[in-house]
């Protein structure tokens, strides 16, 4: 799963359990611009560190009552996707 489709996904799953993200912010106490770039696919987000990445992930996903641990290997696989074509246009 590339990083778009990922983030697709949990937009879809919250937007199908009606969910507004400004609830999920007040929940997660996550700001909605991380939660937003998250949904965008976007999962390098200035000023937090990977390890708050899968964090926020992990505590996204349950929020929105997904398997957490399959969250972030959806996550993992993202960042091998984007490293093998980071690799991809480094070598032309």
């Amino acid at each position: 799963m590339d990083s778009y489709a990922l983030g697709r996904y949990l937009r879809d799953t919250r937007e199908s359990l009606e969910l507004p993200l400004d609830d999920a912010e007040a929940k997660l106490k996550i700001r909605r611009k991380i939660l937003e770039a998250f949904e965008e696919g976007d999962f390098e987000v200035a000023d937090i560190s990977q390890v708050q990445v899968r964090g926020f992930l992990r505590n996204y996903a349950r929020y929105l009552k997904l398997d957490e641990d399959r969250i972030l290997l959806y996550y993992d696989a993202a960042l091998q996707e984007a490293g093998k074509r980071g690799r991809k246009s480094r070598g032309r």
